[in-house]
């Protein structure tokens, strides 16, 4: 009997057995367990790709409507459509974001928290799993170089009606109003454009093509763009300066008219009213028109190289249409660099200019009449100067116009307004 139990007491053969049916529980425990974390990272990675598709389609609808309302409905929508279930999970979305690196952007954060599915693992936690994501879409506006901005804060700033081909090559046309609508296109009208927006609606009807080559459709609602020119000023001291006026020798198409040398500097000139019949030739430098209307007859033109010319005290230009107007190149240094006309925003307010018929007319850079509303129709065509920016109060496009970009010789300043919005993700 003890030989028995001693041998019983030896004998390890079905430990083995034993312990791995000890063994199994805890294995089988571990296998699911760690598929149970695989497939939780699995679903993280789902959330996360419906988070950052969620602020994609909230950051694109602001693009288009700049409304809050209607992007937090398109991100919730977007994420719902993929793999965010609302009954297990909650979703938030922030214009702008609350954190990260784009709080004071124009930016859509969307921030999912839901709840992962548990198996095995729920007998040993003591709350269900979740997993919180975050992504951030920002919208960037594509800037464009614009070449004719409209300062008006309200009404139409920029219209063109009728039979009209208005071609900017290179360059947008924007108008600062927040009026509906701010920039108006009816009747016959051809556009060929980088851009057309307005800080209000811009409203392109018509029968005939408009082609933007920066933007897929006209912009609304846009930002104001800046004045490149707000700094710009009267000579100081001008008001002290002495009145001088042209001669004129001969008569009829024989008529010679020389205005006043400024030699390079500034010269005033005060004469009630100037008749300008044939052709001007104006010296380098700058002309100060104080009150003094600059009345075109025939075929009159003003033509100079490196030449500004100033209006101020309610100075003018009339009939300026057919045969006549100008051929003026800016300089390209100097204060009034890259600017061929300007009317002094103090005195000139309320006036009203034509420029019109006249396809010929030559503008090598700035036209900066800040205060005055301005219908024009010049340069049109292949006789566009190769670079015409034209900042007015308001304009009205009344015939065949055309403007080109290629200002970099000239002097004149960038003036950048709106192009098409891109949507990134960020974050």
């Amino acid at each position: 009997m003890r030989v028995l139990k001693k041998n019983y007491l030896k004998d390890q053969s079905g430990s083995t057995s034993v312990m791995f049916a000890i063994a199994v529980p805890a294995i089988l425990g571990s296998v699911i367990f760690m598929t149970e974390v695989g497939l939780w990272r699995a679903k993280k990675a789902d959330l996360q790709a419906s988070a950052d598709m969620a602020a994609l389609a909230g950051a694109i609808e602001f693009a288009k409507t700049e409304n809050k309302s209607v992007s937090k409905r398109a991100a919730f929508a977007d994420a719902k459509d993929n793999h965010f279930d609302p009954v297990l999970g909650n979703l938030a979305t922030h214009i702008p974001p609350v954190s990260g690196g784009y709080t004071d952007k124009e930016a859509v954060q969307v921030t999912i928290k839901q709840e992962l599915p548990t198996f095995l693992s729920k007998m040993f936690l003591k709350k269900p799993m979740e997993a919180t994501v975050s992504a951030v879409a920002k919208v960037s506006g594509e800037s464009v170089k614009a070449c004719v901005l409209t300062l008006a804060p309200t009404g139409t700033g920029i219209s063109v009606g009728g039979t009209v081909n208005l071609v900017t090559e290179g360059c947008g046309l924007h108008s600062n109003s927040t009026a509906e609508p701010a920039f108006d296109v009816w009747g016959a009208v051809e556009i060929r454009a980088a851009c057309a927006s307005s800080s209000g609606q811009t409203r392109i009807a018509g029968s005939k093509p408009k082609i933007f080559s920066d933007c897929p459709e006209p912009l609304s609602n846009k930002a104001p763009v800046v004045d490149p020119y707000a700094h710009i000023d009267v000579p100081p001291g001008i008001e002290h300066e002495t009145c001088q006026s042209p001669t004129t020798t001969g008569n009829g198409n024989n008529q010679v008219m020389t205005f006043p040398d400024p030699a390079g500097g500034v010269v005033k000139i005060c004469d009630g009213q100037i008749d300008i019949r044939n052709n001007i030739e104006l010296e380098p430098g700058t002309y100060v028109f104080d009150g003094t209307e600059l009345d075109f007859r025939n075929d009159g033109f003003i033509a100079g190289d490196d030449v500004t010319l100033i209006f101020m005290n309610d100075a003018g230009i009339n009939n300026v249409n057919g045969g006549n107007g100008f051929d003026l190149s800016a300089p390209d240094s100097g204060d009034y660099a890259g600017i061929a006309m300007y009317a002094d925003r103090n005195t000139m307010s309320g006036e009203e200019w034509k420029f019109a018929g006249n396809a010929d007319m030559s503008i090598l850079g700035a036209l900066y009449l800040p205060t005055i509303d301005l219908e024009y129709a010049g340069g049109a065509g292949t006789n566009a100067t190769e670079c015409t920016q034209l900042i007015a109060y308001r304009v009205e496009f009344v015939g065949n116009s055309g403007f080109r970009n290629n200002c970099d010789p000239v002097g004149t300043e960038d003036m950048f307004g709106p192009g098409a919005s891109r949507v990134v993700l960020v974050e």
